[in-house]
């Protein structure tokens, strides 16, 4: 019987959800998705969750699943790294809009956005997004304001009243139904990445990176380790990746990134550190499966990091491309496909049809890392259907 055991980091994207919501969504995704590939399993410990220094919150739990002629026993690192970005969601709705549209010029005036263009024109137009949604709304505001100047032509503070109720009837919409202001937040944490400013958040970062760096050195050498990003998480896993490296070198790592949004910080002419980071990670003998897709318009589709970041004598990643169509029923993926946040999500998220990848198979799965990423993604074919579905431990849910 083949037995694997695993250690996975898991880094979430730019989320402001706790520990806790992140391990009940994993948990669940993967109860979905375990006949798929298979698999049947119970949860071998409930969340231990805890705080590591500067204040991030950090969970620990363990799977072990099964299946004809195998079991894998993982074990969870979640750091909660939402504790570190509710601080640009804490500050004042004004604030958040500011600092968003000085982080989006900011890319535009160091050429950063071009560098979009010539690596995805797909997320160059979610670049877009967010200033088109703005002059929207002040074109909006500003024709209310023309068309009570002409009921009251000689009313000013009505005109002005009409130009402010407008707008911030618009905003409010635009943050709460079209995630403006999550948006705004996004690049402003992309922006202080880049530059390295923020220097309370830019500890917490360095704490995560240490704390996860010795928690690796620690594993068994027989243990499989694999650090797991989604989105924005992957800035973080690259110098997680780098840290270990410093702390043993022989050591073959495993990196996967889904959805990635590593070049949307990279690519900035600031992130001279990060690249360095990328630089050693691609010079080293790590194992790195970035899997993309062509509905996520905030994911690089096509890209490839050490190319587009002209990094030399760096090893490429195995690219993986996602059609989420084939992963889903028809009635799931016509509730996703108009909801960008929740199809950005789907990386993480169960499937119903079984392709060559998903993010709970791979980190559950029997395969090796090695050599999933040696086929290129998971095997298709499959072996023998599992009729019991995926047991979790009651307590631990709660």
């Amino acid at each position: 019987m083949s037995i694997v055991k695993r250690l996975v980091i898991l880094l979430p994207g730019f989320e402001h959800m706790p520990v806790k919501a992140h391990f009940r969504r994993f948990v669940r995704e993967a109860a979905k998705t375990a006949p798929v590939y298979d698999m049947a399993g119970i949860e071998a410990s409930p969340l231990d969750e805890s705080v590591i220094e500067n204040g991030v919150a950090m969970g620990r739990f363990s799977l072990d699943t099964k299946g004809k002629d195998w079991s894998a026993h993982t074990d969870f690192v979640l750091y909660g790294l939402g504790d570190i970005t509710l601080f640009y969601a804490s500050r004042n709705p004004f604030i958040r809009l500011l600092s968003g549209l000085f982080s989006l010029f900011d890319f535009i005036i160091t050429g950063t956005f071009f560098r979009f263009i010539a690596t995805s024109w797909r997320y160059a137009l979610f670049f877009v997004y967010p200033l088109l949604l703005i002059a929207l709304i002040l074109a909006a505001s500003i024709g209310a304001g023309y068309l009570i100047h002409d009921i009251f032509p000689h009313n000013v503070l009505v005109l002005a009243a009409a130009f402010l109720l407008t707008g911030i009837s618009l905003l409010w919409f635009s943050a709460s139904k079209l995630h403006l202001l999550l948006l705004m937040d996004d690049w402003t944490f992309a922006r202080d990445m880049a530059r390295g400013k923020q220097a309370e958040v830019m500890r917490k970062m360095e704490k995560v990176v240490a704390h996860a760096a010795s928690l690796i050195s620690e594993a068994p050498h027989d243990t499989e380790v694999i650090v797991a990003a989604h989105s924005l998480g992957a800035i973080c896993a690259l110098p997680i990746i780098d840290e270990a490296l410093k702390r043993n070198k022989s050591r073959r790592y495993g990196l996967l990134t889904v959805g990635s949004s590593l070049l949307k910080v990279a690519l900035h002419p600031s992130a001279a550190l990060l690249r360095r980071n990328v630089a050693n990670v691609a010079q080293s003998n790590t194992i790195w499966i970035d899997a993309q897709s062509l509905t996520d318009p905030m994911n690089f589709y096509k890209s490839d990091p050490i190319r587009d970041l002209d990094i030399a004598k760096g090893k490429s990643p195995v690219l993986m491309q996602v059609r989420f169509r084939h992963q889903l029923c028809d009635e799931t993926y016509r509730a996703i496909r108009h909801d960008f946040f929740r199809v950005h999500r789907q990386f993480v998220f169960g499937v119903d049809k079984r392709t060559s990848y998903s993010w709970h198979a791979i980190l559950c799965g029997p395969q090796r890392f090695a050599d999933t990423a040696a086929r290129g993604g998971l095997p298709c074919e499959k072996t023998q259907c599992s009729e019991d579905s995926f047991k979790i431990a009651g307590p631990a849910i709660t």
